[in-house]
Order: C-alpha cells, then sequence, then structure tokens
C-alpha cells in the first residue's frame, strides 16, 4: 500500500465541462451563513479590556452563530497537545460547535510591524475548521505550523482572506510517521533522501496518505464547498495553497488575488494545487485520521476557479491539476471541470502549468486554461523522458501512460481548452501527451521565437489553430515558434490575439 501512496504523490509532485467564466463560478459562491453579526469579543495578549488573553479561550466563550472575534497585535500560540492541536481550533464536534457557525476571526494589525502572529510552533497547525460552515480568517499571520497553517475540511462557505502563511510544513523529515496507519514513505527526486511528514505527536492519529511528501502545504482546503481564499500572501512552505478531496467533494471554490511564492522547503510543491486524492471514510478528519475507504465515495476536485493569482518560484508547478490513482488498484479519481485564469505564472521549477492523470481510469476531463500569462517555468521528466537537461514547459497536459502493475495505463484527457494565454520564455509553450489526448488551443500568444511552440507527444491530435506564433509568417517558419508531432495549426493569426 505505501508504493501506492509514493508512486501516485510523487507522480503529483513531479511537475504537484467546457469553458465557463470566474464570474459564473463566482456567483455560485456563497459568503457565509449571514452578514448579520450575532456578538462580538476580543483577545488581547495582555487581557486588555476586558479581552481573553488566547484565541482558544475567546472560540470555547463563543455561545452564538455569526460571532466576531478581533484579535489585537502581539503573539499568539497555545499550550494544548494531540491531534489537531492548533492556535486556534474551530471544530464543529465541540460543546459549543453549533455556535461556532460563521465565526469570523479577525486579526486587527497595528500601525508599522505590529502584527497579529499566530505562532504554531510545535502545533500542528496555526488554524483548524472542521466540520463548521461559514468561517472566515482574516488579516493572521500563520506561521511555524508542523503541517499546514491554515487547514479548512468538511466544511462550506469558508473565507481565507488577506492572511499572510510563511514557514509552515515544518514535521518533514526522513523518518517514518507516527500514528495508524503509519505514514507512507517516499524518496525525494533529486537527492533520494527517504522523506514523510508525521504527526507532531506522539499520540496522533496517522495523517492522511496524501498529505506525506508535502505535510499539507500552507493553506489546505480538505473536502470544502462554495468557499474562498483571497488576497493571501503564501510563502516559505513546502507548497502554497492545495484543495483536495479526501472525505467527499472539493468544488465550486474560488481561489483569487493571492501571491503564492517560494514555496520550496524540501525541495517544494506547487504554488496552486487541484489534486483529488484516495477516499478516507465518513467521520475522517484531522483529529481521527484518515480511515481508507473504496473508491466511490463521493468526492472529486471540480469546478473550481484559480483566477488572478502570482505564483512565482515554487519548487514544482505554479498551478496543478492532479488525478490520481485509487483504492482499490484499477479505481482512480477526478479532477474535472476546472478553471484557471488570468493568473501569473513564472520562475517556477516545473511546468507552469500542468494538468496530470496519472492511473487508469483517471480523469481530468474538461478544464479550462484561459488569459494565464506563463514563462520561465521548468521541465517535466515524465513528459520529456531521457534524462539530460529538461526543457521548459509553459503548459503541459500530461495523461502519464502505465507506472506498470498494478496501476494500468493512464487514461487520456479530455475536453482541454488552453486559449487567450501568453506564453514566453519557455523551451516548448504547449506540451500535449503521451496518450491520445486530445486538446483545444486556440488565441494564445506563443512568442518563443526559435523554439517549440506546441508539442504532441502523443498519438492524439492537437487542434492549434489561430494562434500568433511569434511572427507574422506563422508557425514553422524561421522567426516563428514551431510545431512537434500531430497539430494541426492552420490557419493562424499574424499579430498577437488580444
Amino acid at each position: 500500500m505505501s508504493f501506492m501512496f509514493d508512486q501516485r504523490r510523487l507522480g503529483e509532485r513531479i511537475v504537484c465541462a467546457g469553458i465557463f467564466s470566474a464570474l459564473a463560478i463566482a456567483a455560485l459562491i456563497v459568503f457565509g451563513a449571514s452578514s448579520a453579526v450575532a456578538a462580538n469579543s476580543c483577545v488581547d495578549a495582555h487581557g486588555k479590556h476586558g479581552c481573553a488573553t488566547t484565541i482558544q479561550a475567546a472560540i470555547d466563550a463563543v455561545s452564538s452563530p455569526n460571532t466576531t472575534i478581533t484579535v489585537d497585535p502581539g503573539s499568539y500560540t497555545a499550550t494544548c497537545g494531540g491531534p489537531g492541536c492548533s492556535v486556534a481550533v474551530i471544530n464543529g464536534a465541540a460543546s459549543n460547535g453549533a455556535s461556532l457557525a460563521g465565526l469570523t476571526l479577525q486579526c486587527v494589525n497595528g500601525k508599522g510591524s505590529r502584527a497579529v502572529i499566530l505562532d504554531a510552533t510545535g502545533l500542528n497547525h496555526a488554524v483548524t475548521v472542521s466540520g463548521v460552515n461559514g468561517v472566515k480568517i482574516a488579516g493572521c499571520l500563520a506561521e511555524n505550523a508542523a503541517r499546514e497553517g491554515i487547514l479548512v475540511e468538511n466544511s462550506d462557505s469558508a473565507d481565507i482572506a488577506n492572511n499572510e502563511v510563511a514557514n509552515n510544513d515544518l514535521a518533514m523529515g526522513p523518518q517514518v510517521g507516527m500514528g495508524t496507519p503509519p505514514c507512507p514513505t517516499f524518496r525525494s527526486p533529486g537527492s533520494g533522501v527517504l522523506q514523510c511528514c508525521p504527526d507532531a505527536f506522539a499520540s496522533g492519529p496517522g495523517n492522511f496518505p496524501n498529505d506525506n511528501d508535502d505535510c499539507g502545504e500552507g493553506i489546505h482546503f480538505r473536502s470544502v464547498t462554495n468557499s474562498v481564499i483571497e488576497g493571501n500572501l503564501v510563502h516559505d512552505n513546502i507548497g502554497g495553497i492545495l484543495l483536495t478531496d479526501e472525505t467527499g467533494a472539493n468544488a465550486t471554490n474560488l481561489v483569487t488575488n493571492n501571491t503564492s511564492r517560494d514555496n520550496t522547503k524540501f525541495g517544494g510543491d506547487c504554488g496552486v494545487t487541484l489534486a483529488s486524492h484516495i477516499a478516507c471514510a465518513p467521520g475522517s478528519n484531522d483529529f481521527t485520521g484518515c480511515t481508507l475507504a473504496p473508491m466511490g465515495t463521493p468526492g472529486g476536485v471540480s469546478h473550481n476557479v484559480v483566477d488572478g493569482n502570482l505564483t512565482q518560484n515554487n519548487g514544482a508547478s505554479g498551478v496543478g491539476v492532479f488525478a490520481n490513482p485509487g483504492i482499490p488498484p484499477g479505481s482512480a479519481t477526478t479532477a474535472d471541470g476546472n478553471l484557471i485564469s488570468n493568473n501569473t505564472v513564472t520562475n517556477n521549477g516545473q511546468p507552469g502549468i500542468a494538468i496530470h492523470v496519472h492511473a487508469q481510469n483517471g480523469s481530468a476531463d474538461n478544464n479550462v486554461i484561459v488569459g494565464n500569462t506563463v514563462s520561465h517555468n521548468g521541465g517535466d521528466a515524465e513528459a520529456t523522458p531521457g534524462g539530460g537537461s529538461l526543457p521548459g514547459l509553459g503548459i503541459e497536459v500530461l495523461s502519464n501512460g502505465d507506472f506498470g502493475v498494478p496501476f494500468g495505463a493512464a487514461a487520456p484527457i479530455v475536453g482541454t481548452t488552453i486559449s487567450h494565454n501568453n506564453v514566453s520564455n519557455q523551451t516548448i509553450d504547449i506540451w500535449v501527451g503521451n496518450t491520445a489526448t486530445d486538446t483545444i488551443a486556440s488565441l494564445n500568444n506563443l512568442k518563443g521565437k526559435g523554439e517549440t511552440g506546441v508539442t504532441n507527444g502523443g498519438t492524439g491530435t492537437v487542434t492549434a489553430t489561430d494562434n500568433y506564433w511569434g511572427c507574422p509568417q506563422g508557425p514553422n517558419t524561421a522567426k516563428c515558434a514551431s510545431t512537434s508531432g500531430t497539430v494541426l495549426s492552420s490557419p493562424f493569426l499574424s499579430k498577437p490575439a488580444k
């Protein structure tokens, strides 16, 4: 079983229906349970104004929905122990869980460098939201957690806004994790170091299996719907922003106007990752751990919007969408119908925007990549095997063949639309393969003069008509980008698309 986990997350790490608009999806987002504020309370490290001195004390005292807790500048931690321990735990299973719906935790920063610091040194997270709808976390600095800085799971209508999330994922180490089931291990690409994210506490229940090569990243939505991650600065973690579906669907969320940069710890992961993972049984959460379940449990990472973000200098891809093997072998996961739009994706260690299927019967269909600016990103050994220097890939659509027994050949990806993107300073602007993966790529500006505009590394057809290839003369001329493989490139644009 460890081998299965290793391979699927390693494949994800090696990079991390139809067209619809960001506005259409945003219209589905519900911002909290209600705009009404039922009560106010406050936190001050010195107990001024009658405020609680710890954030958790204020949360535990909440007695009605839609409460707002304001937190004055200062550094806050916690003395709890055990799984899920955080500076702030907002848990629907708590004695006042029903009253926590619609809770706002508002960090009020002062002048200069006077910030609200949620120092999670020695804790699993800075903030945990589990099974509570309508929670908003705003304006906080979440740092030094063993795993995610901010984890939201099994919830609806969350809003994670204008926070700084930095220097988390600290539990990664060359050891086997604790708990049951124990943490599977993998060998880090390049160094070969045996790595794993253990629980922060010896009595922990064991991590969710697919968290084990990233400790959950900076901000993690696990099985969250109709929610927003907006305006956050996420940096110096293993990975940036992660959406997964272990305990149920992760759908109709909006990830917008965030900066996810320099997430390179232990080699780094993606700036923004949409990854469909193996299923955990109902009732699984960060406090109880994951009880593995056969695939078929409702899940899928679908109809999410990643719009207007800056993803820069991350260890893997700027934005990644992944469908992976399931349990038992032959089953698989789903990452369909997501929109990646209007992002700036630059200087990441692996392909700028990547869609991957790593499994027989896996699905990463009908995803849309539109309006992005992509440049100076790295390559992918799965797309271009053979060793040596890997060509930098701007946009990658990869169905990676066959991992071998017991996985079976990966399913082709269908319905991908790539449009109105500006791609420059990449060896290959758009790469598609290795199976019969059909893709439509039109109205893009492929500015890699003397480089490859579109490569089809598979047996399908890439329809790449009405693109600008870097000069008026069109593809495969002296001053324009070229094509490779089966690519339909005519007609073409003689000037850049607007």
